[in-house]
């Protein structure tokens, strides 16, 4: 239910429509950005040379400045889009900017990407494909191949974890166990169809508008966030189906702007990930209990060892006690958070962009 409109948080920004080609008119695409200029305007350049892009695109900034606005303004009014580019301007943090992009999109269909991914042609309509296939409408979220993170060998902190027996040996990438590990997508190869899956990656998916009448993005997660899309895919795979598309093609380009100190990223990691380990795995026996804090400690070990023997990097020993941090929280004050019921949070004042 919507709450009354003077309860709704009023956000600013411009909407310019579309210009040429023919798009996907039931699909939206909401892009999070924070402090990525650059990466932003490459993938609208890359959105606009598709052949299937979609109808609409909505440009959520979390930036502390105008920079990625005034490029995005530059972008617009110098080329024809073949979709309505709406830009808005919102507090930043990812499930919130995630939330405000559910709100001022329009389509069916609601695709996510990262800022740093790129689609590649068919990308959009192969997605498509598999929620129209869906007469019964059972699948909730889609999820594209991001094909540079596919096919890879195993880094030595994962080949160790396997040799421990901290993972499943028998697991299968997209399932979530109740260890609160997942097997790496870098093991499954590049194929064609849908597989189930347990998770879809927030930063190349996509969600039926009906999912968001009951779920929201748990801000949960603040600021640039950690396993925010694991939680919403569990919540959502409840009770509906959630698949891998692996004729949907992407690479994500892994850009260091905008991303975490290391010590905040290792609290967030063990923190984030025993929240939602204790959702949604209650009901883990004493061996896997006992598999989730070995892996803290395997991870608290792995980068002490590894700044013992590379000391002029420090990112290894920032991280460990981002980690021991979280993980004395998580044992004296374990992190809870109440979902409040799903609901529109905001409003939006849009004007035309000038000179477009």
């Amino acid at each position: 239910m919507t709450p009354p409109s003077q309860s709704l948080v009023r956000l600013g920004g411009w909407r310019r429509a579309a210009v040429g080609k023919e798009a996907l008119p039931d699909c939206a695409l909401v892009v999070a950005t924070y402090k990525r200029p650059k990466q932003v305007v490459a993938l609208l350049e890359r959105l606009a040379m598709v052949p299937d892009p979609p109808a609409e695109v909505v440009i959520v900034d979390g930036s502390p400045d105008d920079s990625s606005g005034r490029e995005v303004a530059r972008w617009a009014q110098a080329g024809s889009a073949p979709f309505d580019l709406c830009y808005v301007k919102s507090a930043s943090g990812l499930t919130r900017q995630r939330n405000v992009g559910v709100d001022a999109s329009t389509r069916e269909f609601v695709f996510f990407l990262d800022d740093d991914c790129l689609p590649e042609p068919g990308y959009f309509r192969s997605i498509r494909d598999v929620f129209l296939s869906d007469r019964a409408a059972e699948v909730a979220a889609v999820c594209g191949s991001i094909l540079n993170e596919m096919g890879l060998p195993l880094t030595l902190r994962w080949r160790l974890r396997f040799l421990l027996g901290i993972v499943p040996r028998d697991g299968e990438s997209g399932r979530y166990y109740p260890t609160a590990t997942s097997v790496p997508r870098s093991l499954v190869h590049p194929f064609s169809g849908t597989r189930r899956v347990d998770m879809v990656p927030g930063g190349a998916s996509a969600y039926r508008r009906s999912v968001f009448q009951e779920h929201r993005f748990s801000e949960f997660f603040t600021g640039y966030a950690q396993g925010e899309d694991l939680e919403m895919s569990m919540r959502v795979g409840r009770n509906r189906k959630l698949l891998w598309c692996g004729d949907a093609h992407v690479n994500h380009l892994h850009v260091a702007a905008g991303r975490p100190s290391s010590f905040q990223k290792g609290r967030m990691e063990v923190r984030n990930r025993y929240f939602i380990w204790k959702r949604y795995s209650s009901d883990a026996r004493w061996a896997d209990r006992a598999r989730f804090w070995l892996d803290i400690a395997y991870i608290l070990s792995f980068d002490l060892i590894t700044f013992v023997c590379r000391p002029r990097e420090p990112w290894n020993v920032s991280h460990a006690a981002g980690v021991a941090v979280a993980s004395v929280e998580c044992l004296l004050r374990p992190p809870r958070y109440e979902e409040r019921p799903a609901s529109r949070e905001y409003e939006f004042s849009l004007a035309p962009l000038e000179g477009a």
